[in-house]
């Protein structure tokens, strides 16, 4: 059996080539590793983290220390926010996405080569200036913040850091060897799996929130953890903690399959085989991770890489799990989606539905033209975006690709259905997809997409502010020198709507400064406001709740031949356009410690960074590109 997993992995590996490392292992109850765990390389697993911040939560509910169904505030009595109703938060809710808060508290979240225990040390006061966007318990949506605050409640209660609690009462005790967290002994470990930005070996990407994203470790060890997960096996949590754990926390079709720690507790194509399987996947820019347990089938599989995603992980984990469940005479079937049999003709009904509809960070007009299919305009995206649905036989719209009046439309492979459905008072609708991978299989997908807008009011000063920024970019100059922030997404791009007063793609105008977002609804994860401001340094707007300045493209000077040096700040960048007496020349930068240069094209596409591996101290700049230096106060970059 051994060889026939060995070979299954080695296939399924063969099928991520986006990945630059994958590391995947099996483990079964009656045996040890039996796909190939020779490997100790380890990788950042992301979200799957939360797992096990779950675990060492519910150990403590084991241990009577902690009651899933008490206030945060019983064990944290700092904790507060500008929001009477965070009293309300329970431990139950920071485990299944339910809290209400607004999502992550983003500042150095993730970092190169490095380590900070800030986002860990300011969370409370971060969150004491926040508002919930819901009421605690209304609804789930995917949250980082709530297991950081977790992470506190379990230091407090413990008397331990989260690092030394995990280390002792789960990995030791599991065997898990190569496991830790960013802010503990795994840091710049030697068996790091490396990484790749852009086809060049790039310094490891770190999570500084432990609980939510930090921990780091091997396959086998993710395997092993998942062990712990088996019925019968008590060496971690009673079984009624997994049971706990393991339960769907809100039954509420389109609001996702969250257990406490899991994303999904319920998969339907295992159901109809009679089998549970629970499943976590975790995402850092550039680390990916899937841990897959089937609990009584005694099966925990993992999958980690460098490159590639979550998804792809999971279906691989799944590829692998398919092939144990087979060994055990368990044969599941994941049969492709059926098409939807569609109409020529909306029902007359459907015409009440047309209008505006909000996302938490768009608009979109919803039109039946002649009655004939659906039609969805984002009346906020940076260019014009349409699409198109055809009316099924199931009162549902299913996304089409091609003309529909020439009756040369054809579903599209992602398989997108809307439904009209109702949240809070207020029309929506909501979606189901099935997305295609190709060899390794459909990814499903379910949510609230769109909610009716309601009539807002806006002065025109205000909208008139936001006009005069609308098509600017804002490049991002609050973050540590280290912050992956500047790779990932180093700017952003504020678009109004002329013709739809109040709106702009980051949301809702509140005047002529602020902004919030659109709306909350089930499945709205990380909202945030925004502040607009000017200082010495020019025009800027602040993420609120992230805590991150962007300054203006406007505000951006430009770096002209003959310049010799740039003087550092400590978290405050030194953004420039490249002159055009240096487009296409190359420059030799001498970058002290504690400091960094990113370098883009005129698109903002990573062409340069200092966390390169093996590149040189030598660039050639690009044509109208940018570049930032970053680092500390006193240092000094020198350009010749």
């Amino acid at each position: 059996m051994k060889n026939k997993f060995k070979a299954a992995a080695v296939a399924a590996a063969a099928l991520i080539m986006v990945a630059s490392s994958v590391s995947s292992s099996v483990i079964l109850a009656d045996e040890k590793t039996a796909v190939p765990a020779e490997s100790t390389a380890v990788g950042s697993i992301g979200s799957v983290s939360k797992t096990v911040c779950a675990a060492a939560a519910m150990q403590l509910v084991d241990e009577g220390k902690l009651e899933l169904d008490a206030p945060v505030t019983d064990y944290l009595p700092d904790f507060r926010m500008a929001d009477s109703r965070c009293k309300d938060i329970t431990i139950r809710m920071l485990l299944s996405h339910t809290s209400g808060l607004m999502g992550t508290s983003g500042e150095d979240f993730m970092l190169f080569d490095d380590r900070d225990s800030d986002p860990h040390d300011t969370l409370l006061e971060k969150l004491s200036k926040q508002k919930l966007k819901a009421d605690p318990g209304a609804f789930s949506a995917y949250c980082n913040d709530g297991f950081s605050l977790l992470e506190l409640v379990i230091e407090e209660v413990s008397g331990e850091s989260f690092s030394d609690y995990v280390e002792k009462h789960i990995f030791s005790p599991l065997g898990m060897k190569d496991s830790g967290t960013a802010l503990g002994d795994a840091f710049r470990s030697s068996g790091q799996a490396g990484v790749f930005v852009n086809g060049s070996w790039i310094k490891e990407d770190y999570c500084m929130a432990s609980a939510s994203g930090g921990v780091i470790c091997s396959a086998a060890d993710l395997s092993r953890f998942g062990k712990a997960f088996f019925t019968g096996n008590t060496e971690l949590l009673s079984e009624k903690s997994k049971n706990e754990m393991k339960k769907r926390n809100i039954d509420e079709e389109y609001e996702g399959g969250y257990g406490l720690g899991w994303d999904t507790v319920e998969s339907d194509d295992y159901a109809k085989a009679g089998v549970q399987v629970i499943e976590k996947g975790g995402d850092l820019n550039y680390q990916h991770a899937s841990l897959v347990v089937a609990p009584d089938e005694n099966i925990s599989v993992s999958v980690i890489s460098s490159g590639g995603n979550s998804a792809v992980d999971q279906l691989l984990a799944k590829a692998l799990l398919d092939v144990a469940l087979e060994e055990k005479g368990i044969k599941v079937e994941h049969p492709a989606p059926e098409p939807k049999e569609t109409l020529t003709e909306v029902p007359e009904k459907y015409k009440a539905y047309e209008g505006l509809y909000l996302a938490p960070t768009s608009v979109v007009r919803i039109t039946f033209p002649d009655m004939k299919f659906m039609r969805i305009e984002d009346l906020t995206a940076e260019t014009s975006s349409v699409s198109e649905y055809m009316y099924t036989t199931e009162d549902s719209f299913v996304s089409v690709e091609g003309n529909i009046e020439r009756g040369k439309a054809v579903e599209s492979k992602d398989h997108l259905t809307l439904k009209l459905s109702e949240y809070d008072g207020r029309d929506c609708f909501v979606s189901s997809s099935c997305y295609d991978l190709g060899t390794l299989g459909y990814l499903p997908a379910e949510g609230y997409d769109y909610i009716r807008a309601e009539d807002i009011t806006v002065s025109d000063e205000a909208q008139k502010s936001w006009e005069a920024r609308n098509g600017k970019k804002y490049y991002i100059c609050s973050e540590k020198y280290s912050s992956v922030m500047y790779s990932a997404q180093p700017s952003m791009k504020v678009n109004t709507v002329p013709d739809l007063p109040g709106y702009t793609n980051l949301g809702t105008i509140v005047d002529g400064n602020h902004i919030t977002y659109n709306t909350a609804m089930p499945g709205s994860r990380d909202l945030e406001n925004y502040t607009a401001f000017s200082d010495s340094e020019g025009d800027k707007i602040r993420m609120e709740n992230c805590n991150i300045t962007l300054i203006s493209e406007d505000s951006i000077p430009v770096l002209e031949e003959g310049t010799e040096s740039i003087s550092l700040r400590t978290k405050n960048a030194s953004w420039y356009t490249v002159g055009k007496s240096l487009e296409g020349k190359t420059v030799t930068l001498d970058i002290p410690e504690n400091a960094a240069v990113y370098i883009y094209d005129s698109y903002d596409k990573l062409h340069y960074t200092s966390y390169m591996k093996n590149y040189g101290s030598k660039v050639t700049l690009p044509k109208e590109g940018k570049i930032v230096f970053l680092g500390e106060d006193g240092g000094k970059i020198t350009v010749s």
